[in-house]
């Protein structure tokens, strides 16, 4: 799920937006660090980590492009991690039912209008393509 279901559940009066930035700064919290994951597979140590976000903080730059530049991971290794990092990360609906906003029946309900929705304009953005 997007924030565009998020904003939705706003639009549906299912949600205040408040509650739409508190779900994801839950979401946020929840997702594993890549630095972390590396640790975890044996690619890079605790040391390591700690160099990486430092140095990624002072270029301003993500963990993974500074890992990679610094040749402690390759472009495979962190496409692994974020990989990883995703399925990790607690979907947007499920930490709105964690949360307490909305019982499962009714997230699933609203999911599937949202989804009905989204193929029907994508349906006549192709018809007005064609």
């Amino acid at each position: 799920m997007s924030t565009g279901f998020g904003e939705y559940l706003v639009l549906r009066r299912l949600l205040t937006p408040r509650a739409v930035l508190q779900v994801l700064k839950s979401q946020a919290r929840a997702r594993p660090h890549l630095g972390e994951i590396a640790v975890h597979r044996g690619w890079l140590t605790w040391g390591q980590v700690l160099g990486v976000v430092s140095l990624a903080e002072q270029l301003k730059l993500r963990f993974g492009e500074v890992a990679e530049r610094e040749g402690l991971l390759s472009r495979a290794q962190v496409d692994e991690l974020l990989q990883e990092q995703e399925s990790a990360t607690p979907r947007l609906g499920d930490c709105v039912v964690d949360l307490g906003f909305l019982d499962r029946h009714v997230l699933e309900r609203e999911r599937f209008n949202f989804e009905e929705g989204m193929e029907m304009a994508r349906g006549k953005l192709a018809a007005r393509g064609a």
